[in-house]
């Protein structure tokens, strides 16, 4: 494999839930294919580096990869060492994963740190407990792809299931192909944000979720236009809670006028010191339905979408890069184009982002091709998925 002077995929991968402080794991790792998927067997999991190498995020069948391996994969590892900042010592760990395909479990130093089935959601596992900080760890990641002994219980979208691609199914996606990063939280930390604009009231309504609620904290949030702060308000930090935020002289965002607002949402302790920080954004818009209309912020909206199949012919299911993502967009504009279907495959974070920034209207869509109708199983799979993904 060729050397790499920057990580690839470098950009924060959660535009709506931002920290300032992470480190990004993309880049070289070692890996060995596990074709009985015997690995446990075989002690895979207490490895400290395999034979090969890989560029992460990209699959093993791509070829940004430096791989390119287009047969099928029923089993792989990962290998790379990883170093928890001595400074992270009194926060909650977190190693998040933009997408792994299909079944993923994550081992610090041989001991499994969890477990997780989907292709196409992203996920995290809490490996506090597991770190040892300042000192170099072994983090091995096993993955599961098992399509031809598993026909029909899980989503595959347009992945082939003959060696070929054939018709309008592709070259598939095997492991990790969305970025992977430590992320340092408070014990007490925002865990989600569930943003509501509300057109009609000219107002943000924002419910936190938090990893372990907050004794006797106070959650703030603070509404910016540009870089001006409109609108802040603080409330007790609870499991319940909702803060409300009003826009004056409201600007609604749609495809000719994409304009956003940022958040900043704070965690402070009884003494006003700051727990926890994180940065957002959204648009002030509505979207629902009359009769045989899509009404956008109440007027009727023509949907002129392109399919965006999601495929990249170097990186397969993976952008090579962020501006991939948004060129794709620009182009899709340029030839008159204001939004796209996006078909049978969940689209990354920053695609979205990208779509907000520029004015730019997505229909999403879960990879459910694959998934036998008759089978409870594949029913059982397709639902905690796609609820994971909404």
């Amino acid at each position: 494999m060729k050397k790499y002077s920057q990580i690839p995929r470098s950009e924060y991968p959660r535009p709506q839930l931002v920290r300032r402080e992470w480190i990004n794991l993309n880049g070289p790792w070692t890996f060995e294919f596990d074709p009985g998927i015997s690995g446990m067997e075989r002690g895979l999991n207490t490895s400290r580096g395999f034979g090969r190498r890989i560029l992460v995020p990209f699959c093993p069948e791509s070829r940004l990869s430096g791989v390119g391996h287009t047969d099928f994969i029923p089993s792989l590892w990962y290998h790379r060492k990883i170093t928890v900042p001595r400074e992270w010592k009194d926060k909650r760990v977190l190693m998040h994963f933009g997408g792994a395909d299909y079944q993923c479990e994550l081992f610090i130093d041989g001991k499994s740190a969890g477990a997780h089935c989907g292709g196409t959601v992203s996920f995290s596992f809490d490996i506090t407990s597991l770190v040892r900080h300042g000192t170099e760890q072994d983090a091995v990641v096993r993955i599961v792809d098992d399509i031809r002994n598993s026909a029909g219980r899980f989503p595959l979208g347009k992945q082939s299931t003959a060696f070929a691609s054939k018709g309008c199914h592709y070259t598939r996606t095997t492991g990790i192909w969305q970025t992977v990063w430590l992320e340092p939280v408070a014990m007490e930390g925002i865990k989600s944000l569930l943003i509501l604009p509300d057109l009609a009231g000219s107002r943000f309504a924002i419910r936190p979720s938090f990893h372990a609620e907050p004794p006797g904290c106070f959650v703030t949030a603070r509404l910016l236009d540009g870089k001006k702060t409109i609108a802040e308000e603080t409330v007790p930090a609870s499991s319940s809670c909702i803060l409300t935020l009003p826009v004056a002289n409201p600007e609604p965002w749609s495809p000719r006028n994409p304009h956003l607002y940022s958040f900043i949402i704070e965690i402070h302790d009884r003494s006003g010191g700051v727990i926890d920080s994180v940065e957002s954004y959204a648009g002030l818009r509505k979207v629902h339905v009359e009769g045989n209309r899509i009404m956008l912020n109440n007027k009727p909206v023509y949907l002129r979408f392109v399919l965006d199949q999601g495929f990249y012919p170097d990186g397969i299911w993976t952008a090579p890069s962020d501006k991939a993502l948004k060129r794709d967009i620009e182009l899709s504009l340029k030839a008159g184009f204001n939004g796209a279907r996006l078909h049978k495959k969940v689209f990354e974070e920053r695609f979205h982002y990208w779509a907000d920034k520029l004015g730019y209207l997505t229909w999403g869509e879960s990879a459910s091709w694959g998934c036998d109708p008759n089978l409870s199983e594949a029913a059982n799979n397709f639902l905690s998925e796609w609820r994971d993904i909404i």
